[in-house]
């Protein structure tokens, strides 16, 4: 049987670039900076924020659903085309 490398990680970039445009969008409509809506999630600093907004990272759907709480938008408005 021939050995086959699997992707341990699924990613798919488009979409992640999509959600990231959103995630900008409905932060920018509740007038948070990018600092405000980290600190929002809990995180330390922008940078996530920032990641995510660019499509650079691939996050959990957990941190999609906190995103969608904090910016009282439901979540399946990141995910429509």
């Amino acid at each position: 049987m021939e050995s086959q490398k699997l992707n341990k990680h699924y990613r798919d970039d488009e979409r992640l670039h999509k959600i990231g445009d959103k995630i900008r969008f409905y932060r920018t409509v509740k007038g948070l900076t990018q600092a405000e809506l980290a600190q929002e999630c809990g995180d330390k600093d922008w940078s996530q924020i920032s990641r995510m907004e660019r499509g650079l990272v691939n996050f959990t759907v957990s941190y999609l659903f906190l995103l969608a709480k904090i910016l009282d938008v439901p979540v399946e408005k990141f995910l429509e085309d």
